[in-house]
């Protein structure tokens, strides 16, 4: 998969996603050799999804190499927001992590690509 598909799919999880309301590119930059993303989504509860991502093309694939996922109600209040930036090097899935709620607790979590998130998104809103 090129950098352009790679862009171009996770658009598109968020073109079709159930949960979406309105998408704004924030910015989109790409080469030959990585990309980065960054996007704005309403979503039907009125709360907000920020999307930034970069991604490297090596060793033939594209791969997400640094990523954040910041979901709000629509009263600017954090619900989860997940990341691999380098801190937090104590939790055993170092750099991946999450930080939830308005005290921002941080918590462990494996890597999350744009399709968790949404998916994890439309559980909670379904639930709630």
């Amino acid at each position: 998969m090129t950098i352009n598909e790679y862009l171009e799919d996770n658009l598109l999880l968020l073109t079709a996603s159930p949960v979406v309301d309105h998408i704004q590119i924030i910015k989109r930059r790409e080469t030959e050799n990585d990309g980065y993303f960054r996007a704005r989504a309403k979503l039907i509860d009125e709360g907000l999804l920020e999307i930034s991502i970069y991604c490297r093309y090596e060793e033939g694939a594209t791969h997400l190499f640094e990523y954040r996922f910041h979901w709000q109600d629509k009263d600017s209040n954090l619900i989860m927001r997940w990341d691999n930036a380098k801190h937090h090097q104590a939790l055993k899935t170092f750099p991946h992590h999450i930080h939830m709620g308005k005290n921002e607790t941080v918590g462990e979590c494996e890597v999350m690509e744009l399709s968790g998130v949404l998916n994890k998104i439309a559980s909670l809103i379904d639930e709630g």
